[in-house]
């Protein structure tokens, strides 16, 4: 009977193990699933708004900047917490025989509590301050996030501008190919030489390196835009079209605006709040903290009991503070240089942002005008000389080659145009306020 129920107990005690293990697996496999899963949910295809609300909502980046302010908060509770007491208990023995010497009696025992009082208020003035330090963590995580908006939305300007840069070069390579299909034709008509089409060739081989290259260049740039956010197995592509945001080149607007949404001068203006309270925090602390005592003292065989209350405090008679005082006080002088110098470098650089800009958006407009208007005219005009024989191939292939030029030129220029508002955007705060309105 005995061996039955010990058979019976080791087959439960399997079952057991095996119904662990395989929940172990179980959620092992969810763990190493949850990553690529993350991965697959983001979209192929992304615009600038969708970026934006994943930068915000997914990059494990912009956690780890949320994360200081998980630390911070964790100051607020230890600040907020009372001092333990202290308890302590002591015997005394008689010693040699003597008897009747301190008390009657073989023993004496104590039991004392100490409990601390904080009456000078250092309690609130310590929580005070790390709430304060909360509000610099959150202000700071902001400025990580403004960063890291700036970085992404540079990167995904330069990745549909490549995408644009490899359509038009895809384009010219069709023209190309099919001028090297009319010259084929005119050598077999005899009316073009064999050096005519060992040029064009020449000349569509170099084009598609070029094409290739700009396909390599694109795949760089879409994987560093996935290793910024955090997602080293995503391979984006822009959406959207390549074109100035029409961001305002007016300084004393955009330095208003700056004033209250640029998240480096809110940091700045927090900090000095935070130095306040520091300074606060330390006055507080120079007051001694007084400690209640309370205890009993008894005695066996006979049995006798006393009772012990006092007060016990530290005399300032050195130590008095001085160091939380000077620490304090430094720290709220380097908050005002910081602020102030901070609100000046900021003022600057947007004025330098926005005579870039200015330039940059005058450079392109006269591009327009100038340069990329005539350009089907002067394809049409070149290629009707060449079949009417009034040009050769030579000036044939140097219209195509200063045409597709002169796409790429205009991309750089709006991609130029488009970086220079972003910093017009980064100075005076608006980058954060494009995930809610993106127009």
């Amino acid at each position: 009977m005995n061996t039955h129920y010990l058979k019976i107990e080791i087959t439960r005690n399997r079952l057991k193990t095996i119904s662990i293990a395989m929940l172990l697996l179980f959620n092992s496999a969810q763990v190493f699933s949850e990553e690529p899963l993350k991965n697959r949910d983001l979209p192929k295809a992304v615009s600038i708004h969708q970026l934006l609300r994943i930068v915000r909502e997914k990059s494990p980046r912009y956690a780890v900047a949320r994360s200081q302010i998980e630390a911070a908060q964790a100051d607020v509770v230890a600040a907020d917490v009372l001092p333990n007491p202290k308890v302590s208990y002591g015997r005394y023995d008689q010693a040699g025989g003597q008897r009747n010497t301190q008390f009657d009696g073989p023993s004496q025992q104590n039991i004392n509590l100490e409990v601390p009082m904080l009456l000078a208020g250092q309690r609130g003035a310590r929580k005070d301050a790390a709430e304060r330090r909360v509000e610099v963590a959150e202000a700071d995580a902001e400025v990580e996030y403004n960063r890291l908006i700036r970085e992404t939305w540079r990167l995904f300007v330069q990745l549909l501008a490549g995408q644009q840069r490899v359509a038009a070069l895809d384009e010219a390579n069709r023209e190309l190919e099919r001028l090297q299909t009319l010259i084929s034709g005119k050598e077999n008509a005899g009316t073009a030489s064999r050096y005519d089409v060992m040029r064009i060739t020449q000349e569509v081989q170099s084009l598609k390196a070029r094409l290739e290259n700009a396909y390599t260049d694109n795949a760089g740039v879409a994987g560093e835009l996935a290793v910024l956010l955090g997602f080293p197995d995503w391979k984006p592509q822009a959406q959207g079209a390549l074109a100035p945001l029409g961001v305002s080149a007016d300084v004393d607007t955009l330095w208003l605006q700056a004033e209250h949404n640029n998240p480096e001068l809110e940091s700045a203006r927090r900090e000095t709040v935070a130095a306040d309270s520091g300074l606060e925090r330390a006055r507080r602390e120079r007051w001694p903290v007084p400690s209640l005592l309370l205890g009993t003292a008894f005695t066996d065989r006979p049995y006798g009991n006393a009772a012990y209350a006092g007060v016990s405090v530290d005399l300032p008679i050195f130590d008095r503070g001085q160091g939380g005082m000077a620490k304090a006080s430094a720290e709220k002088h380097a908050a005002l240089l910081k602020r102030e110098l901070l609100a000046a470098a900021t003022r600057q650089e947007l004025e330098r942002a926005v005579e870039v800009l200015s330039r940059r958006r005058a450079t392109l407009a006269g591009f327009d005008r100038d340069v990329l208007a005539p350009l089907p005219s002067l394809k049409q005009m070149a290629e009707d000389a060449y079949r009417l024989g009034k040009t050769g191939l030579l000036e044939l292939l140097d219209s195509s080659r200063s045409r597709t030029e002169i796409k790429l030129n205009h991309l750089e220029l709006v991609t130029g145009e488009i970086e220079a508002e972003l910093d017009v955007m980064m100075a005076s705060g608006l980058l954060a306020a494009a995930l809610d309105d993106p127009a």
